[in-house]
């Protein structure tokens, strides 16, 4: 049976309206593309060949309006009669066919088959073919046409697929593999894993029913998103616990960024189409209460690792030796507690700037730290000097963290941070070196004078010796440490050392004096380095200094001494005009020029 035989004007009847012969000529033109089956409606219904089903019943439907139509003639009455008959009959088939559409739609995200895949297809053609049937009707009059037209069947399954997420929503299975003791947790676990066990269906199965330009996935995209966004809206107005708040903000924040992004999904949604699963004045208070949270846990935590290490101080402890080192493991326990707790933040908000405000606790603990080490500098306590080098350790490992995770924290606090290390660290050297200096400064004294100068090596070699003695004192403290405080001494030694052959006044009137206190100088100069670099200074580039020094006293010519003075300004600007000096008043020339001259 195909749709000329049964869709053309029976006999000659004829429509009087011009115009209604024009909408009907267009009409049975669209009528004619119907392709139908021999098989009967019903079997068609029974092998859910629903797209033949339906252009059966539009068939029918077409038939029965050109039978109302005006002017057909009296004639034709009692197929007419005949015709109403059926319409009772069409409309019941109609609603057996729709019956089997919708039950079809329903099993959507229920497909375990080839087959039932290919019925969803036929469903989803069904009704698009239902939909051309409504643009054929939208040049007729409301009187003109079927009653039951448009049946806006898109319409239907858009909704019924509404109704179809929220059912599998609200009846989501517990979830065995996860213990969860809050309910709220518990639903927003249960919904989430339904939300994206269902969006990956609907990408690796149901999608390839629908036509590419409907787009299914954005649309159950959309339907999940907002069902899921209801949910979390419920809950939030709950008032939740600090537990629950932190579930809650994972999943706006994190886990429902990772379901989208999920390989199958990604790509085929489209994320900026969806709005936030929660809007600011929702999302904002809870961020703040967990903020809060974690700022006191945090602040709370560092604050009981300080008053561990003051207690153990004032106990008279001597910090732990590991591998013959002083070792204090404040810095392990911090770092680890402090950086587990910002990157929660982090990735509860989903956000580093907003975790910024946690990672502020830091500088707030450096401030207590510094506070307890000046008291332990202050009273000189059994075994201070051991908590002193210990703590070098923790604050050269603090220092590292701080530099290399430099994103964790704001500008301002970074550098309120470092400035508070590096304060700790200088006043740990400055201890050292004040009694290393206090200790050599009866040999100071002999630098530079007369004395120097006719047994410059012998002094030196003194110096050394107590140098040696004060840098076995440092034998515990851990390499790079010891490096860095030798460092400093080896850089203050040879300020000492220059400032006292200043400070002597001593002149050396003759050009033989001069080289010889030149000689001496570059002699001793190279002790003092090989000593201190022996046993750990990495101040390498001040090998230079004396030398450098020395050969300004054996300069005779003002011309030579400006050069030399400006290659020695150039590479040690720390170096001042009254320094310079100092220094060249050691020279006395024959020629009489005042070291001033020769520094202009």
């Amino acid at each position: 049976m195909t749709s000329e035989s049964s869709c053309a004007l029976p006999g000659n009847h004829s429509v009087s309206s011009p115009k209604m012969r024009g909408k009907l000529a267009k009409f049975i033109f669209h009528k004619k593309k119907l392709k139908i089956t021999d098989l009967t409606f019903q079997q068609n219904l029974q092998e859910h060949h629903f797209v033949d089903a339906g252009k059966q019943l539009i068939v029918r439907e077409n038939r029965l309006f050109v039978l109302k139509q005006e002017g057909i003639g009296a004639m034709k009455k009692k197929l007419l009669e005949e015709e109403e008959d059926s319409e009772a009959k069409l409309v019941k088939d109609h609603e057996d066919w729709w019956k089997l559409v919708m039950g079809t739609l329903e099993n959507s995200l229920e497909l375990n088959s080839a087959e039932e895949q290919e019925k969803l297809k036929e469903a989803v053609q069904a009704i698009l073919q239902e939909e051309e049937q409504d643009v054929q009707w939208e040049g007729f009059k409301e009187t003109e046409r079927p009653p039951w037209r448009p049946r806006r069947c898109k319409q239907m399954h858009e909704a019924l697929l509404q109704t179809l997420v929220q059912s599998r929503m609200q009846d989501a299975p517990l979830d065995s593999s996860v213990e969860a003791h809050s309910s709220v947790k518990n639903k927003i676990l249960r919904k989430g894993k339904q939300l994206r066990e269902d969006l990956l269906k609907v990408v690796t199965c149901v999608s390839s029913c629908y036509p590419e330009q409907d787009n299914v996935c954005q649309l159950y995209a959309t339907l999940y998103h907002k069902s899921f966004s209801d949910t979390l809206r419920e809950v939030a107005n709950y008032g939740l616990c600090d537990d629950d708040c932190i579930v809650l903000l994972s999943w706006v924040n994190n886990h429902y960024h990772y379901i989208l992004n999920d390989s199958g999904i990604k790509g085929v949604i489209d994320c900026t189409q969806l709005n936030p699963l929660l809007p600011e004045d929702i999302i904002k208070p809870l961020e703040q209460q967990f903020l809060t949270t974690k700022e006191n846990e945090l602040s709370t935590w560092l604050q009981g690792a300080i008053n561990r290490e003051e207690s153990a101080w004032q106990e008279g402890k001597i910090p732990e030796l590991t591998d013959q080192m002083y070792s204090c493991h404040l810095h392990v326990d911090v770092i680890q507690c402090f950086d587990s707790i910002v990157r929660c933040a982090q990735e509860v908000l989903g956000d580093e700037t907003k975790a910024q405000r946690v990672s502020c606790q830091m500088s707030n603990f450096l401030t207590d730290y510094k506070m307890f080490h000046d008291k332990v500098i202050k009273e000189k306590q059994t075994h201070f000097e051991a908590v002193l080098m210990a703590n070098l350790w923790c604050i050269s490992q603090f220092r590292d963290y701080i530099i290399r995770k430099a994103h964790l924290f704001p500008e301002d606090v970074k550098t309120n941070c470092l400035s508070l290390l590096n304060a700790m660290r200088d006043s740990s050297h400055a201890y050292f070196t004040y009694h290393f200096h206090k200790d050599l400064k009866k040999l100071y004294k002999k630098v530079g004078s007369s004395k120097w100068l006719r047994d410059s090596e012998g002094i030196c070699e003194n110096l050394l010796a107590k140098v040696e003695d004060h840098i076995q004192k440092f034998k515990h403290l851990q390499e790079r440490c010891c490096q860095e405080l030798l460092g400093h001494l080896h850089k203050e030694f040879l300020a000492e050392y220059v400032r006292k052959m200043m400070k002597n006044k001593i002149r050396f009137a003759d050009k033989e004096k001069q080289e010889k206190a030149a000689e001496a100088v570059c002699k001793n100069s190279n002790k003092i380095h090989t000593c201190l670099t022996a046993a750990g200074s990495n101040m390498d580039w001040l090998k230079d200094v004396l030398p450098k020094l020395a050969g300004l006293l054996k300069l005779q010519h003002p011309d030579s001494i400006k050069l030399e003075l400006c290659d020695l300004l150039r590479d040690y600007p720390d170096f001042s005009k009254h320094h310079v000096s100092a220094w060249l008043s050691l020279q006395v020339k024959s020629f009489c020029i005042r070291p001033e001259t020769n520094l202009k």
